[in-house]
């Protein structure tokens, strides 16, 4: 079988588990963690600084077998992300919209501890994670925490960063964490054509970035803005407006016409943005617009 550049590292190694140990020689270590392995084999080179060319002649070249034993030990721990020094990982528990109990945070410092992490590290996702764990220690780590990891890799919604909204903010003019809880529970870990950023923000100071990532939401005086399309990293793009003040009953709609429209129309690997770019913007607005006139008519049919 050929390999080539737009096939997954998980189609690889089923194919033939001993590429693994081709992967590993060049550098890609991370082929126990669940979210990477859906990566291609192109934006998996990009992402660990290996020549791409050679990573696939490497795989092309390996007769077929089983993985070996040495391979699997070698491959990465489920849920955890290896670190600088290639010995060692880091987890990250997910916490729904940033907002963390006393228990949970008491749990990962005291899991923190037990196991002699390097660090625990507040993320840009919302999330608190624990740096520095030896591979043998990462699966009693999520035993005692009994946490859920958070997708901080992979083609899949990674986070739905959230403000605290006009529940705690005096600058708020609109909830945010009930809606953030709702879009965490529909769409965190989602699987879709690339990486997807959600954000959530209270007011037009945008402190969760929801100009910067893949759908934001807005607060105003009068509803929620739509942002779609913005993306940070090697060649950022700041999001379109895409609608004014949605209101209460239009906003999950709409959001899931976004999703939706991304699932059906983007290429592999190509974020929102991108595909905005390729395509222009009237057939999302259209199906946003058909999403939100819809919502209408079911709110008109049973008022509340």
């Amino acid at each position: 079988m050929n390999f080539t550049f737009d096939m997954t590292l998980k189609e690889i190694m089923e194919a033939n588990p001993k590429t693994a140990e081709a992967m590993q020689s060049l550098g890609l270590h991370c082929l126990g963690c669940p979210f990477s392995v859906k990566e291609n084999l192109k934006n998996a080179a990009q992402m660990h600084g290996i020549d791409a060319d050679k990573l696939l002649a490497a795989v092309n070249a390996v007769e077929q077998g089983e993985m070996s034993e040495e391979a699997k030990a070698k491959a990465q721990p489920a849920g955890a992300i290896l670190q600088m020094d290639k010995k060692t990982y880091a987890i990250a528990p997910h916490i729904p919209a940033g907002v963390a109990t006393p228990e949970i945070l008491r749990k990962i410092a005291d899991v923190a501890e037990k196991y002699q992490a390097a660090a625990i590290k507040v993320t840009s996702a919302q999330r608190i994670a624990i740096v520095g764990l030896d591979p043998g220690d990462v699966p009693k780590a999520w035993d005692e925490l009994g946490m859920d990891p958070g997708h901080a890799a992979g083609l899949c919604v990674r986070s739905i960063k959230v403000c605290p909204g006009n529940e705690f903010c005096k600058r708020g003019l609109q909830p945010t964490l009930k809606l953030g809880m709702e879009l965490d529970k529909r769409y965190h870990g989602m699987e879709l054509p690339s990486k997807f950023k959600i954000a959530v923000a209270g007011c037009p100071n945008k402190c969760t970035d929801a100009a910067t990532v893949d759908l934001g939401l807005m607060g105003t005086s009068r509803g929620y803005h739509l942002y779609v399309g913005g993306n940070g990293g090697v060649k950022p793009r700041l999001a379109d407006l895409l609608w004014e003040n949605l209101k209460a009953e239009e906003r999950l709609p709409a959001v899931q016409a976004v999703v939706e429209y991304y699932r059906q129309n983007a290429r592999p690997q190509e974020r929102l943005g991108r595909l905005i770019d390729r395509v222009g913007l009237d057939g999302l607005k259209g199906q946003v617009r058909e999403a939100v006139a819809k919502a209408a008519v079911s709110l008109s049919e049973n008022p509340a």
